[in-house]
């Protein structure tokens, strides 16, 4: 008898915990559903996504189901997720379309929407913009603009939405933003879209007023402006982060086929730009008036008709332009890889600078009327028609050049490696410049400027033509030589580490001439110049061809001055 009740007792326990654990979960489900609402269906409940917009409250999910959809949408404010049946197959992003029938933006977004306000998972086309009056800077003065604004989406009035994993396209407007403008203090996170085909007069496909969005993972294809920014256009403090997007065969009218940066200074990093194309200058980017830091970005293939085939910089811009990949860019006048103009004091630094290609001057960077700081940089293989393989400088610049590798640079003219030119000064410290080739100059070329040249090796590099295997200094330049390294230098006529001519003035502190040749002057020697070197010399000499004037030889010092 108490083993039978024993085991009711046993059973009944059981019963009672089985039915505890059923309520349990008939509770938890019951929670779960009152927590997390099912979506709005459109078409189902609502005939067009923006009746779904109006009827949803913050936290609603509105799913779409694939069509086309004629209509504008605004999201109201309303932090809502509006999106495809499945974001993450494309076929249900391009095949689930909002086509804003040319009569305004296609998505707007301007009261205030926080990162919780998502759009995702749509093909987002035929947006003409959104009529707006703005108040630039331009040239210091401020200008009254009115025209339409952003395409696709519109976004403005300190809205800070999401926008993921859209097909943005042949969208277009009268000023900014064709596939996307972000205006007026506004944050959005702009992530994981395919921009292409939109059109504007800045910023073809995202353009940036005054904002700080996020702008990262995109794919930023074939768009065109008419002035400047194809890609991106950042302006008047945009102090945006432009981060990992492939911004690709944009086209720009005159300047930043990939992103042109005027008046801010954005973070822009580990993208890569690829056939961008600027009518005149800056393929890549165009930076003016700006600060951005440009870091770990790869530029191939940009292209500029005028200067700047990767990067143009001016109007006293300070960019830092570093730990970059700049390789095979083109420019039809001057600076293949990167030009500046009237620029500030960027800092080129750590980068990989190679093989870009310039009809006039300046293969890896050209400098005018700028003071740059051009650091820890690889610069070779290069080849320009006229001056400066490597670098030139030119224009009254103030140039420091250190601990950079500057080598296999060819011009068909003047200074292989670098040229220093027209009023210019450049300290050029602690780098190695090696088998550069150029007419005269194959390592470097002064003309009309002042050099300091220390700690520096220039070895192997040749003048095809005439004189200055390693340095040619003429027309009344002041060169200080201090610790060099001359080594295996050739000059077709004279001067197999150096030549000096008409009027300069060279000092020689402490330099090693070794198996350099020239048909006169082995080591080096002048034309109605002046070689000041310390008595007793401290240079020094070994295997020149050919052999070096002994110092103590007054008829070979006399007739080495001359």
């Amino acid at each position: 008898m108490e083993k039978q009740n024993a085991k009711r007792t046993s059973k009944f326990k059981i019963l009672i915990f089985s039915l505890a654990a059923l309520i349990l979960v008939g509770l938890a489900a019951l929670g779960l559903m009152l927590i997390s609402k099912p979506g709005i269906a459109v078409p189902k409940d609502y005939r067009t996504i923006q009746a779904a917009i109006e009827a949803a409250v913050d936290g609603d999910v509105i799913i779409v189901e694939p069509g086309i959809y004629y209509e504008q949408i605004d999201f109201l404010g309303k932090n809502i997720t509006v999106q495809s049946v499945d974001p993450d197959d494309p076929e249900m992003v391009a095949n689930t379309v909002i086509d804003g029938r040319k009569r305004g933006s296609v998505v707007t977004f301007r009261n205030g929407e926080r990162n919780e306000a998502v759009l995702k998972g749509f093909t987002i086309t035929n947006g003409t913009g959104t009529r707006e009056i703005t108040v630039q800077i331009y040239e210091g003065e401020e200008v009254t603009i009115e025209g339409t604004y952003g395409g696709g989406v519109f976004i403005t009035n300190g809205s800070s939405p999401t926008i993921n994993q859209n097909i943005i396209k042949a969208n277009s407007v009268y000023i900014d933003g064709g596939g996307i403008a972000v205006l007026e203090g506004s944050n959005p996170l702009i992530k994981n879209n395919r921009i292409e085909g939109n059109q504007a007069l800045n910023g073809g496909g995202i353009s940036v007023w005054s904002s700080n969005p996020i702008i990262e993972d995109n794919t930023i294809y074939e768009n065109i402006a008419r002035n400047v920014g194809a890609g991106i256009s950042l302006y008047t403090d945009a102090f945006a982060r432009v981060s990992r997007n492939y911004i690709n065969k944009n086209m720009a009218g005159e300047g930043g086929g990939g992103i042109s940066v005027l008046g801010s200074d954005p973070l822009i990093s580990e993208n890569s730009f690829v056939g961008n194309v600027s009518r005149e200058v800056g393929g890549g980017i165009l930076i003016a008036d700006a600060s951005p830091t440009v870091d770990g970005n790869n530029f191939s293939n940009n292209s500029a008709a005028e200067s700047g085939g990767a990067l143009f910089i001016a109007a006293g811009a300070s960019p830092v332009i570093s730990n970059n990949n700049i390789t095979g860019n083109y420019s039809d006048v001057n600076g293949g890889g990167i030009a500046m103009f009237g620029a500030g004091e960027p800092v080129i630094s750590d980068n990989i600078i190679s093989k870009n290609v310039v009809v006039a001057g300046g293969g890896g960077i050209y400098v005018d009327e700028s003071s740059p700081i051009i650091e820890r940089n690889l610069i070779s293989g290069h080849r320009v028609e006229t001056d400066g393989g490597g670098i030139a400088i030119m224009n009254n610049s103030n140039v420091t050049i250190v601990d950079n590798v500057i080598d296999d640079n060819i011009t068909l003219r003047y200074g292989g490696g670098i040229l220093v030119g027209e009023g210019s000064s450049a300290v050029i410290r602690g780098n190695t410049i090696s088998r550069n080739v150029a007419d005269a100059g194959g390592g470097v070329f002064v003309l009309r400027s002042t050099v300091i040249l220390e700690r520096n090796t220039v070895d192997s590099n040749v003048a095809v033509l005439e004189s200055g295997g390693g340095l040619s200094i003429l027309f009344n330049s002041t060169a200080t030589l201090t610790s060099n390294i001359f080594t295996g230098n050739i000059a077709n006529e004279f001067g197999g580490a150096f030549v000096a001519y008409d009027n300069a003035v060279i000092i020689l502190r402490g330099n090693d001439f070794v198996n350099n040749e020239a048909e006169m002057g082995g080591a080096f020697i002048g034309f109605d110049s002046r070689i000041d070197l310390n008595d007793p010399d401290d240079n020094t000499y070994s295997g020149n061809v050919p052999e070096d004037v002994d110092p103590e030889d007054e008829d070979s010092a006399e007739n080495e001055d001359q």
